[in-house]
This record gives C-alpha cells, sequence and structure tokens, in this order.
C-alpha cells in the first residue's frame, strides 16, 4: 500500500513538473506574413533562451480547411530533412536553413507561394515547447501593385521642376554675367581715371605741356635737364626744349 501511494505521488509530481519544464523554453514566431503570389515566404522564429536546436525534433504544420488537424509542410528529424509525410503542394518548394538551427533560430523559406498558400500554420519541437502560430496572407499581385501606388502616393508628392524654376535659374545666371561687366567695365573706368589724373598731375607741375595747333598737336617737354641735375654741362641739344609733334595726315590738308 505503502508503495502504491509513493509511486502515485511520483506520478503527480512528474505530470506537474513536466508542464514547466516544457515551457522553460518560449518560441518566438511573427504573428502575421504577408506576401504577394509568386513572391518567397520566409517563416522566421527564435528560441528563448537559445540552444542549439540540430538535435531536436521540428515540425511545421498548416491547419486543414476544416480547422480540426494540421497537415505537414515541413519536417526534421534526427539532424536531416524528413519529408516523407510532407504535403504535395509543397514538395521542392521548402528549405530550412540549418546553420540558424546551431544557433537557436528557425528560418523555413517556402517558395513561389501563390494564393492557395495562406492560411494558420504551426511551428513547434515537441520535446521543447508548445507550438507557436503563424498567420500566412497571400494576395494578388494586382492587389499588391495598387497597395504599392497607394502607399507612394500617400508618401507626399513627387518634386517637380517648373518653368519657374527655370526662369529662376536663368536669371540667377544673368544677374551673375551682370555683376562681371560692371566689374569690369568699373575697373576700366578707374585705370582711365588714373591716367587721366597722371596727365594732369604732369601738366600741372611743368613737366610737359599740350598745345593745339591746325591739324597738329605738339607736345612739349619743359624743364630741361641742368647742370645741377646731371653733373655735366648740358649740350647745344640739351639745352634747347625737346619737341615731340604728332601730325594728323588723316585730316585736311595744311594751312598756307
Amino acid at each position: 500500500m505503502f508503495l502504491l501511494i509513493m509511486t502515485g505521488t511520483r506520478l503527480v509530481a512528474l505530470l506537474i513538473i513536466l508542464p514547466f519544464a516544457a515551457g522553460e523554453h518560449h518560441l518566438t514566431c511573427p504573428q502575421t506574413i504577408e506576401a504577394a503570389e509568386g513572391e518567397d515566404v520566409i517563416i522566421q522564429c527564435g528560441l528563448d533562451p537559445p540552444v542549439n536546436l540540430s538535435d531536436h525534433t521540428l515540425d511545421v504544420a498548416r491547419e486543414r480547411d476544416d480547422h480540426d488537424n494540421y497537415d505537414d509542410v515541413y519536417a526534421y528529424r534526427n539532424g536531416k530533412d524528413h519529408l516523407d509525410d510532407q504535403m504535395d503542394r509543397y514538395r521542392g518548394r521548402t528549405t530550412l536553413n540549418h546553420e540558424d538551427l546551431i544557433r537557436g533560430n528557425v528560418t523555413l523559406k517556402i517558395s513561389s507561394v501563390n494564393l492557395s498558400d495562406s492560411g494558420k500554420y504551426k511551428v513547434f519541437f515537441p520535446d521543447l515547447t508548445a507550438p507557436s502560430f503563424i498567420n500566412v496572407n497571400i494576395v494578388s499581385k494586382d492587389q499588391a501593385n495598387r497597395t504599392k501606388r497607394t502607399d507612394s502616393s500617400t508618401s507626399g508628392p513627387p518634386v517637380e521642376v517648373t518653368e519657374s524654376d527655370h526662369r529662376g535659374g536663368s536669371a540667377k545666371e544673368e544677374s551673375v554675367w551682370k555683376i562681371v561687366l560692371a566689374s569690369v567695365c568699373a575697373a576700366a573706368a578707374a585705370a582711365a581715371v588714373v591716367a587721366g589724373g597722371v596727365v594732369l598731375l604732369l601738366v600741372k607741375f611743368g613737366v610737359i605741356q599740350i598745345c593745339k595747333k591746325t591739324n597738329n598737336f605738339t607736345m612739349r617737354y619743359l624743364r630741361p635737364p641742368t647742370t645741377e641735375e646731371d653733373g655735366d654741362p648740358p649740350s647745344a641739344a640739351e639745352h634747347g626744349l625737346r619737341e615731340l609733334v604728332v601730325r594728323d595726315h588723316t585730316q585736311s590738308s595744311p594751312q598756307p
């Protein structure tokens, strides 16, 4: 009688402990995955805390239309793919990343999905965690394109270059050229003023004299060198006035 009581106690303890032991790890998966027909769907789940899942059993199943049971989409047993019971519609379309299992992650790709792939999927490790459920929603290409166009239209109007922008650019270029031309003209005018001022100073101090005659212009150099300036007696040519005569032969004939 005592042995029966002890055995019953142990069974009750195991029944209480096992659920907690299985709940030590938590499998996190996305609640919903959406894709357009023809695209690939990637189911990614992570185990917390992570452990090496290479030696564990993995099952990915899909809920039946009657919602009573699940059919195999993918199975992993003893370190290998186990596809004997896989649904025909998924044959050749499922790929498991075995390296991710080492890091405690599940990465299963379903290639070229179609509208019939929409449904509720279950991912679980029977010896580690409770199952995690994912709703996969596949939409038609037309619907996906309409959604993309709607998203792009709500993100803001595109930036357009108007004719006024072009005119503004041309006006800016024209204003730059006007500034450059004005600077060149100002520099030329300043140079002319400086040259005129030099000539006026030379006339003022008697260095040069400008005489106007009929159709002739004579510029006489005054203040010839003196003995004190040169140190030697001036010659007869130096003693006189040096005269530079510029004749305009393009005007009328000489006066008598």
